[in-house]
C-alpha cells in the first residue's frame, strides 16, 4: 500500500534515533563507573548506592534556556550539554549533597543525529570531570511543537549526602560572613535579555569588542561554571552554614534562600565582574538593579560561614584554583543590600 500516513512522512525517524543514539554511546558509558548497575535496553538507569547510614537523595532538574540559540547561531553545541551538568550539579551541591548520577533530555523538531551527539558528549564530559554517572536520557523528535533546527536542552541531577550533612541555612547567625566564587559570564541565565540587547544594537556573534581577546559569541557560550570541587575543599576546612547557587534572580533571589531568615549586606566592587556584564549593562542602557536581578554580575555560588573561619576558608578555596571574596556579612534585616566597600 502507498501513499498512506507514516511515521517517517510525519516528520519523525526512528532511524535518525538510534543513529543519534549511536554517537553518543561511547561518551555515556565513559562516565560509568562500578556503582552504575549493567541493565542493557532497560527502562531506566540503575545506580548503587552505597556507603550510607542515614541517606538523603537531593534532585534537581532544569535547562539552559534560549542559550541554546546562542549555541545554534555558532553551530557549537557541546558547550551547552556541560551548561545543563554543571546548574544541576551546582543546585544539588547547594543541599550539602555530592552530586551522583545524571539524565539528560534533547528535544527538537528534526531530530539531527551529529547536534544531539554533541551535545550528549559535552554533557558526559562534564559528568567524567565531575566523578557523576550519566545513566540515562532522552532524545525526542517533536515536528510542529519545535520548528526545524530549534532544539532544547534540559537535565536532571540526583545527589545523596548524610542526613547531618545537609545544608539549610537554619545555623545561620547575624555577623557570618558571605564567600563569593567567582563565576565564568551569565552561566546559563538572562540570554533572553543579553540577545536582544547584542541584536538592537546591531552586533554579530563575531564581533570582538575593544580590549577584548575574543568574540562576543564566545563570552557567551562560555560554559556554565561548577563549583563541587571547590565546594568539597571548603566543607573539609570549616563548617558551611549555608550555600546559594547564583542563578536567574540574581545574588538578590537567590542568596536569602541560603540565610535561613536573615539578610545581607553585600560590598558591591568587592569581587571582579566579567566584562561581559559591563557590555551587555552599556549596550542596553539596562537599569543597575535589573542587571543584578537577571545576572550573577560575577558570583556564580555563595558560601555562609563564621566570620573567625574566612581565613581558612578563602585558602582551601585557593588552593583549588579558585578566586574566591569575601563579599558581604548576615545582617538581621531580610533581603539583600548592596553597600560601597
Amino acid at each position: 500500500m502507498t501513499g498512506g500516513s507514516s511515521y517517517e512522512r510525519a516528520g519523525v525517524s526512528i532511524e535518525r534515533g538510534d543513529r543519534a543514539a549511536a554517537l553518543m554511546r561511547a561518551a555515556v558509558e565513559e562516565t560509568h563507573g562500578p556503582e552504575v548497575v549493567s541493565y542493557p535496553g532497560g527502562f531506566a538507569g540503575l545506580y548503587a548506592l552505597t556507603g550510607y547510614r542515614e541517606p538523603i537523595l537531593a534532585s534537581s532538574i532544569d535547562g539552559v534556556g534560549t542559550k541554546v540559540l546562542v549555541a545554534k547561531a555558532l553551530g557549537r553545541y557541546a558547550a551547552v550539554g556541560a551548561d545543563v551538568v554543571n546548574h544541576c550539579a551546582n543546585d544539588v551541591l547547594a543541599t550539602g549533597a555530592r552530586p551522583l548520577l545524571f539524565l539528560d533530555y534533547v528535544a527538537s523538531g528534526r531530530l539531527d543525529p551529529g547536534v544531539a551527539a554533541e551535545v550528549v558528549r559535552g554533557a558526559a564530559g562534564a559528568c567524567r570531570a565531575l566523578g557523576i554517572a550519566l545513566v540515562g536520557g532522552e532524545t525526542a523528535e517533536m515536528p510542529g511543537l519545535y520548528a526545524e533546527g530549534d532544539f532544547d536542552v534540559v537535565g536532571a541531577c540526583v545527589g545523596a549526602c548524610e542526613r547531618g550533612e545537609v545544608v539549610t541555612g537554619e545555623g545561620v547567625e547575624v555577623g557570618d560572613a558571605v564567600i563569593g566564587l567567582p563565576s565564568s559570564g551569565p552561566h546559563t541565565n538572562g540570554y533572553t535579555l543579553a540577545r536582544e540587547v547584542l541584536a538592537n544594537a546591531g552586533l554579530s556573534y563575531d564581533h570582538v569588542p575593544e580590549g577584548w581577546r575574543r568574540t562576543i559569541g564566545e563570552a557567551y557560550l562560555e560554559p556554565h561554571r561548577p563549583y563541587v570541587k571547590e565546594v568539597e575543599a571548603l566543607r573539609g576546612a570549616v563548617e558551611v552554614r549555608g550555600m546559594a547557587h547564583v542563578t536567574g534572580g540574581g545574588l538578590p533571589g537567590n542568596l536569602p534562600r541560603a540565610l535561613g531568615g536573615l539578610g545581607a549586606r553585600l560590598y558591591a566592587g568587592s569581587w571582579e565582574e566579567p566584562a561581559v556584564f559591563a557590555l551587555i549593562r552599556s549596550l542596553g542602557n539596562v537599569p543597575e538593579g535589573e542587571m543584578r536581578r537577571v545576572f550573577n554580575l560575577g558570583v556564580g555560588f555563595c558560601a555562609v560561614v563564621r566570620g573567625g573561619d574566612v581565613e581558612g576558608a578563602l585558602a582551601a578555596l585557593r588552593e583549588m584554583g579558585c578566586d574566591a571574596r569575601r563579599i558581604g556579612e548576615v545582617v538581621e534585616a531580610e533581603g539583600v543590600e548592596f553597600a560601597s566597600p
